[in-house]
């Protein structure tokens, strides 16, 4: 089966593999379609989807949207819906993404990797690279919490002019000295002129609250496309991609590794509400996080 319909008390997703089907088109796996209750429009673009595993860095010349064209299968494991991606043909990279609801507007994910050839990846990283597809969206923007303006813990709304120019916001903590290769996307490689402070990212549509956390930063990279959604239909302006990068150094001792995360799509209820989400996600970890303080940096 192509696709599996999940629902929770709010929510109803589609998760499929990468094969055509209906408007869906070929090559783009995970969340086909997410709805809520509160707003019944589709919130990723229909014939592409959420969470799409796009790019494995460092990107072959010769087969630049390897996990794209290569069949993803799913399944269904209890609770979780599957998409196992085989080793692909220049990277060698073998993945799982799961997906479970954990809320009623909750879903917690999975990704890992198995990486069956580690020479393959000659600069030294191994990349993987996630697109979500925003459906016409009234604010392109997304927000992170950052120490990097004013010298200040404080919420910053960061929305690129160009595509694939100073996308990359970093950790605060991560110096990202990478070698990348000669045909890599600037999604990841070019970076922001900020770092977030905490691992998550907001994003508004009308009424709701899109947010896309993550259990650690290490190895996470957060990435704003400003039209990597294509045209709205009377093409007067693009739909933006909420993304993100993950990455591990050395890949000869990091050959295989996973990310954990949780999506959380909801009727906005406040900034302090999207910091009570992540606190609740750490303490379903089995960790105390404390909400961090605002405003100037004391030195």
């Amino acid at each position: 089966m192509p696709s599996h319909r999940v629902q929770t008390e709010e929510l109803s997703l589609v998760i499929g593999d990468n094969a055509a089907d209906g408007d869906h088109q070929a090559g783009y796996n995970g969340i086909w379609d997410l709805r809520s209750v509160h707003d019944e429009a589709p919130f990723f673009v229909p014939p592409y989807c959420g969470m799409n595993f796009e790019f494995i860095a460092p990107k072959a010349r010769e087969d630049p949207t390897e996990p794209k064209d290569h069949p993803t299968q799913l399944s269904i494991e209890g609770d979780e819906v599957v998409l196992h991606q085989g080793s692909t043909p220049t990277h060698a990279v073998e993945s799982w993404m799961r997906y479970r609801p954990s809320g009623p507007a909750h879903i917690d994910w999975t990704f890992r990797y198995k990486l069956h050839d580690p020479g393959a990846f000659s600069t030294g990283i191994a990349g993987f690279f996630f697109a979500s597809y925003i459906d016409r969206p009234e604010n392109k923007a997304i927000y992170v919490l950052s120490r990097d303006v004013y010298d200040a813990m404080m919420w910053v709304q960061y929305c690129t002019t160009f595509q694939g120019v100073e996308s990359a916001i970093v950790w605060e903590g991560d110096d990202y000295d990478l070698t990348f290769g000669d045909c890599e996307h600037g999604l990841y490689t070019s970076r922001a002129p900020i770092r977030y402070a905490v691992p998550l990212m907001l994003g508004r549509r009308g009424a709701m609250a899109f947010c896309l956390m993550f259990a650690d930063p290490a190895g996470v990279v957060i990435s704003h496309g400003m039209g990597g959604g294509g045209f709205v239909p009377d093409e007067s302006d693009r739909n933006p991609a909420w993304d993100f990068f993950l990455y591990a150094r050395d890949p000869q001792v990091y050959a295989e590794g996973e990310w954990r995360g949780r999506l959380v799509y909801k009727k906005f209820a406040g900034r302090a509400d999207i910091l009570r989400e992540y606190q609740a996600y750490q303490r379903a970890l089995g960790r105390d996080w404390a909400m961090p303080a605002y405003g100037p940096v004391q030195a």
